[in-house]
């Protein structure tokens, strides 16, 4: 049998480079058992291969000095290295998957057993601050993220968590920090736009009272949070308007609604007066039906009646009474519609107007649409105004009623009397 000595070159020296790195490879085991706090038979087996590795290392260094020195049959006798070369590497390779094995079990066991260190390690890589402290704020357990907002809050690192605390509740900060309590928790907002919200909680260790701090980044959060209160109190203006819009239009409804009946005994009596009047210039004997119209107008003063389903037929049985000729060019206005109660108002005022001031017998109403919005012209056959006309309550009201409408009314006295009412688009929806 071949002794080791006179073993080929790969096979001597990788020997000892593998005896060599089982060495290094035990004391790497023994570091981490002791610093995993493992048990005792892991560091001792490590102990152990380290001591064999190293001895047979030291026996076996001798047949470096002899082969590349030279040596004679006397030194051989005497030497470890004469030992048979299988021998020798089967020892090596031994030791080396003892080692191995060793390694392979205490990092297993590292990977899927809870030591202290797993915890420090698991603090170290939350994405919230965590920091726990005695009563007397001295500090037990933290990780480096509240440790650094610490540094950023007040200036100085994470000593005493009571201080900590305190310092947040009572706003004591560095410039560009503000810091308020809500309930339990202090919020801290940064000039950068980042905040965090700090929950301080107490734990019973051992009938000793233990305070866990944690701080959680709620920057989108409260970015919500302040723009829902923005649109909260946008919409609670938005409220006090439409209540006092409410409490006004109230009001306007009930003035409007008085001016209508005016208006209506004015057009009514105007129109009845005119009939009158040309009833007896021409001696109609039709005496008991004015009485009876009469009656009619003072049954309407004592108890108001409904509005008539048809606007624009009123208007026209009052100019069959004054003897004024209707002419209606154009589309009228939706029945029940804003646009309607507006030109049935001015048709029966341009007609009382027609028959009492301009003495004429025919009243053209054109009605057009231009862009969307309505146009009508009020022109008679009657004598011109001598002057320019005033306004008195009839057109008063009428002009109240268009503007409110968001429309305008132009009177024009030359050549002859024209009336234009125009109205919006949101008041008269054509189709």
């Amino acid at each position: 049998m071949t002794p080791f000595i006179h073993s080929p070159e790969v096979i001597f020296r990788g020997t000892y480079i593998l005896l060599a790195l089982v060495g290094l490879l035990a004391t790497v085991c023994i570091a981490m058992s002791i610093s995993y706090h493992l048990k005792p038979r892991y560091a001792l087996t490590g102990l152990a291969a380290m001591a064999l590795s190293s001895a047979f290392f030291c026996v076996l260094s001798v047949g470096i000095i002899i082969r590349d020195r030279g040596g004679t049959k006397e030194d051989l006798a005497h030497a470890a290295c004469s030992m048979p070369a299988w021998g020798v590497v089967l020892l090596t390779v031994a030791l080396a998957l003892v080692v191995g094995g060793l390694f392979y079990l205490i990092v297993r066991r590292r990977m899927h057993t809870l030591t202290a260190v797993s915890v420090k390690e698991a603090l170290a890589v939350l994405p919230v601050g965590l920091c726990f402290y005695d009563e007397t704020g001295r500090t037990l357990l933290m990780n480096g993220q509240i440790d650094e907002e610490c540094r950023e809050t007040t200036g100085y690192p994470l000593y005493d968590g009571t201080a900590f605390w305190s310092d947040m509740c009572r706003g004591k900060t560095r410039d560009g920090v503000t810091c308020h309590a809500e309930g339990e928790s202090v919020i801290a907002e940064r000039a950068d736009g980042r905040v965090t919200c700090y929950r301080r909680i107490c734990h019973d260790f051992d009938g000793r009272p233990v305070w866990e701090l944690t701080g959680a980044d709620i920057s989108r959060e409260y970015a919500l949070k302040k723009t829902l209160e923005e649109k909260n109190a946008s919409l609670r203006r938005m409220n006090d308007r439409l209540r006092a819009y409410g409490e006004t239009v109230t009001e306007v409804t009930k003035e409007r609604e008085t001016l209508a009946a005016r208006v209506k005994v004015h057009d009514s009596m105007g129109s009845l007066i005119l009939t009158t009047k040309k009833a007896l210039s021409q001696g109609d004997a039709a005496a008991d039906e004015l009485i009876a119209t009469w009656s009619d107008l003072v049954s309407f003063l004592a108890v108001p009646t409904g509005e008539p389903a048809d606007k624009f037929a009123e208007a026209e049985t009052t100019a069959e009474s004054v003897g004024v000729r209707l002419v209606l060019r154009g589309e009228r206005p939706p029945e029940g519609s804003p646009a309607e109660e507006i030109l049935a108002t001015a048709l029966t005022e341009c007609i009382t107007n027609t028959a009492r001031h301009a003495d004429g017998d025919e009243l053209t109403m054109e009605v057009s649409y231009l862009d969307g919005n309505l146009r009508a012209r009020f022109v008679n056959n009657g004598a011109p105004p001598k002057e320019e006309i005033r306004e008195g309550g009839g057109l008063s009201f009428l002009r109240t009623m268009v503007e409110n409408a968001g429309g305008e009314m132009r009177i024009e006295s030359a050549p002859r009397f024209c009336l234009t009412v125009t109205l919006p688009r949101e008041e008269n929806k054509h189709e």
